[in-house]
């Protein structure tokens, strides 16, 4: 269904019973006004000419006088009240009479479908899986162009496109806008629905190529235990344009997704911190089981086509720098490692921290050979990048490397991790004791 602005000819006025309704209530409102006006403006001229007659002094004249303007209008007032209060009465009805037009039979069938989605999919639903199922929904209530999701950046001033679906939507994504600015921050500060008809918010915040197409947006806040944690917006373009329909639909849309993103984001969050290390942010050793299982799965089922070797890879002497330099610093030069580490990989690979300044590497079809030249890169970008300790302090980190690839030393993840282990402890007593050098400022310069 697609909704369009109500006509305004006086056809449609006059076959509309809303309308008519109105017409009638004013109609009638406005003779009885005039008509109890008009006596009580009477009654008022007769008491004022009486009054003047009578043998009062002027001083008591006054007061009579005061007091039937007073009376007046009081009388007024109370019309005028009269008269509000049952403008809101016809304005409820009328309300009442648009909704139940808007929100028909199909419409309410496909908003409890969101709702239900909620107790079918709970957080067992990817974010990304579920924005993709809102925004076909959506689409299906308000056609448009293009579905975003702003989410609010904690401890910042900015709202972050987490996902958008249709057009334009790679570009879309990722992109971080002021609560300041834009539609989406217009309805992020004022917990209000937006409409921007003619893009003149959005083209202050995004670029041209971005837009490119839309030509309007309706945002609506999504907020949970009274705080605003994100906005819902749609673009269209000239012929899906946006208007009062929309935002109510929208504001009911709002109403029954925002659970569904809750709950999807936080069961996110929470798998996400049972499966990264804390300090360096890294994939922790459960993360790295359950990628290397799923990886051995691949490789032994295709197993002339698909090698996998893994990297356990530690710091030479770090025990001596967290002794001489204390543990703060170790716990930067571990996040360091890691950020190395993880630059000279491929995109397929996965990097974890272990215990210690332990770091395990799984590198999926990769075969010995290609295992050493991965670790050759990651020795000499340590070669060029020192860590920095002070002004006048750096060192240059050393690392003890060992591997093992599927088949040759093992088949299982633990037969693996203990052959490339062993191999990493082998090649420190094979070469002499690994000692960490140590450059003032003035030579690394």
């Amino acid at each position: 269904m697609f909704l369009k602005p109500p006509s305004k000819s006086p056809e449609s006025s006059m076959s509309n019973p809303k309308i008519s309704l109105v017409s009638e209530q004013k109609r009638v409102n406005f003779g009885m006004n005039q008509l109890s006006l008009t006596v009580i403006s009477l009654f008022a001229l007769i008491f004022t000419f009486l009054l003047s007659g009578l043998d009062f002094n002027i001083a008591t004249k006054a007061i009579v006088f005061s007091g039937i303007v007073v009376l007046y209008l009081a009388i007024v007032a109370l019309i005028y009240g009269r008269q509000m209060k049952k403008a809101e009465e016809i304005a409820d009805i009328i309300e009442k009479e648009e909704k139940r037009e808007l929100f028909t039979n199909e419409v309410e069938n496909r908003l409890k479908a969101l709702e239900e989605a909620n107790d079918l999919f709970g957080a067992s639903i990817k974010p990304g899986d579920m924005f993709r199922l809102v925004a076909s929904r959506v689409n299906e209530l308000i056609p448009n162009l293009t579905c975003v999701l702003f989410l609010a950046v904690d401890g910042s001033e900015r709202l972050k496109i987490e996902f958008a679906d249709g057009k334009n939507s790679q570009l879309f994504r990722h992109l971080e806008i002021n609560t300041l600015k834009g539609n989406a921050g217009k309805a992020f500060l004022t917990r209000k629905p937006q409409i921007d008809g003619n893009l003149l918010l959005e083209k202050n915040v995004f670029p041209e190529a971005v837009l490119e197409e839309l030509s309007c947006a309706v945002a609506v806040p999504l907020m949970s235990d009274g705080k605003v944690f994100g906005v819902l917006q749609l673009y269209g373009d000239a012929i899906k344009r946006f208007n009062s329909d929309s935002v109510a639909l929208l504001e009911s849309i709002g109403e029954r997704v925002t659970p569904l993103f809750k709950n999807s984001l936080a069961h996110e969050r929470t798998l996400s911190n049972a499966l990264t290390d804390a300090l360096t942010h890294l994939p922790n050793e459960r993360a790295f089981y359950l990628v290397l299982e799923n990886q051995l799965a691949e490789s032994q089922r295709y197993r002339q086509e698909r090698s996998l070797t893994i990297l356990t890879i530690d710091i030479s002497n770090f025990a001596e720098i967290n002794q001489k330099y204390g543990h703060a610093t170790g716990d930067r030069i571990l996040a360091f490692a890691g950020q190395i580490i993880k630059a000279q990989l491929r995109d397929m690979d996965f990097l974890a921290r272990s215990v210690g300044d332990e770091f395990w590497v799984v590198l999926p079809t990769a075969s010995e050979k290609i295992s050493d030249e991965v670790s050759e890169r990651i020795e000499k970008s340590f070669v060029t990048k020192p860590f920095v300790i002070s002004n006048t302090e750096r060192i240059f980190l050393k690392l003890n490397f060992g591997s093992a690839t599927f088949g040759q030393d093992g088949e299982t993840a633990s037969e693996l991790l203990q052959a490339a282990i062993i191999r990493k402890q082998h090649g420190k007593h094979n070469v002499e004791a690994a000692k960490v050098i140590f450059f003032p400022r003035d030579y690394v310069n």
